[in-house]
This record gives C-alpha cells, structure tokens and sequence, in this order.
C-alpha cells in the first residue's frame, strides 16, 4: 500500500562512495533518513550524556550569577561556541566566563562526533544490510569514506530556538542539542555544533 503522496518523492539511486585509498562502497541515496534510520541513531546514543543538559546547566550557573535569562545565557553559549560575532556586552560576558563555556564546546564537539558515528552506523546496518555492525567498527573506519555531499539534508531544516521552559526540561541521552535562533542578546541563529551528518562522495 503506497501513500497518497500529492507530490511523489523522488526515486532512490546508488552511488559510489570512498576512494581507491578507503575502498569504494555503493550506498542507496534516500535525500534523508528514513524512521527506522532515525530509530537506529536513537538507540545507538541512548546512554549518552546529553549535550543538551549539560549545556543548560551551565547556562543556568551564567544565567544566575549574571541576573539574565536562562534563554540569553543559553544563546550566549551556543554563539561563542560557533564562534559568532558578538556584541560588546556578550563578548565580554564570554570573556568572563570562558572556562565554562569551553567545557560546553568540549562536550559538543563529543557529542558531534558520536552522531556522526551513530549515524554511519545506522545507515550501513539498513542500507548496507549488515544490522551487526557496530560502532567500534564505523569509528575504526577511514572519514574519507563518508566526506561529501551531506545525506540527510533533510535533518538541516532551522527548528526554533529553545524556550526557557525547554531548557529546563530533563533531556534524553542522545547527545543532541537544538539550533537556536536570534534572542535579545543579539547572537544570529547557526547550526549547532553537535549535529552529526553523514556525507557521500562520488570519488572513485
């Protein structure tokens, strides 16, 4: 039984990924995840520390000792981790409280780097059919491999920012974070740095 999609989606394709140097794969080309990828992913990064949480409770300790919000303080990180221009009072907030705010992006860019093999990992269990691989073979694996053109788009559209409630909120293990968006602290909306891709190449 098909969907009745008003616009049908477009057809899959193969393509050939890796180099004469990382061996060459040929992987189904979806233009994003599919639910069960997704599930995989989740599953994978279950018992993680979120990125997330431990982003808000430093926001929280900034937010608190500054008398600013829990939103601004959030914002404030997410922007000099990124490394977004700032405005004079947040650069000097920054400045001030740039050991915490290094412990976040230490923590980010671990958590960027198990969703990126989370997410290698799934997509080679489903679209390589091989569901006993495992993440200690996917980080053993060269990145030339997977270095290209990004596979899941698709998980790049701009979400909003989080509100203080959101920040508050006990998180899942999944090592992501939100994208955030323009606050009163005046930092512009950017990609997290803990979102994970995973990219093809046509390189043969």
């Amino acid at each position: 039984m098909s969907l009745p999609f008003v616009v049908p989606p477009a057809a899959t394709t193969l393509r050939r990924v890796g180099t004469s140097s990382t061996g060459i794969l040929e992987i189904e080309v979806r233009g994003g995840l599919t639910v069960a990828e997704a599930a995989e992913i989740n599953s994978l990064q279950a018992n993680e520390e979120s990125s997330f949480t431990k982003g808000a409770q430093i926001a929280d300790a900034i937010a608190k000792a500054e008398g600013i919000t829990l939103v601004e303080a959030f914002q404030l990180i997410q922007d000099a981790v990124v490394g977004s221009s700032l405005e004079p009072r947040a650069e000097e907030l920054r400045v001030k409280h740039s050991a915490l705010i290094e412990e976040v992006a230490r923590v980010y860019a671990a958590a960027g780097e198990r969703t990126m093999r989370a997410t290698v990992t799934a997509m080679i269990r489903c679209r390589l059919s091989q569901p006993g691989w495992t993440m200690e073979q996917t980080a053993a694996l060269p990145r030339a491999l997977f270095q290209g053109q990004e596979e899941i788009a698709a998980e790049n559209n701009e979400s909003a920012p989080p509100t203080e409630d959101d920040l508050k909120k006990p998180q899942a293990g999944n090592g992501r974070i939100p994208r955030t968006g323009r606050r009163s602290s005046g930092i512009s909306a950017t990609d997290s740095p803990a979102s994970g891709t995973v990219v093809t190449t046509d390189e043969s």
